[in-house]
């Protein structure tokens, strides 16, 4: 989810990875892009939701993100429980 204009005019996610670790817990690995042409600062999190959708209570702080002018970039999350089996990734400008 790209939470503002400026964000979305200028990163795509060009691939997802999900793994549930030998513990039950889901990782999922997002590749952002950046699509401008100089060097560009996000910041990104996860809200792991459980089977239904709902939050499992279980969100990562938002982190910085530098992504070089045309690259991709790759960002790990792990749940922290095993609830977790759906996730939404957030992505905004710096605060």
């Amino acid at each position: 989810v790209l939470l503002d204009k400026a964000t979305q005019a200028a990163v795509t996610c060009t691939g997802l990875q999900e793994s549930t670790l030998p513990d039950g817990r889901l990782e999922v690995v997002a590749n952002v892009k950046n699509r401008e042409p100089r060097p560009l600062q996000v910041q990104i999190d996860c809200v792991f939701k459980n089977a239904e959708g709902f939050s499992t209570g279980d969100e990562t702080p938002f982190q910085t993100l530098l992504i070089g002018e045309n690259a991709t970039e790759a960002v790990r999350f792990t749940a922290m429980n095993p609830l977790a089996k759906k996730y939404t990734i957030r992505v905004r400008q710096p605060r």
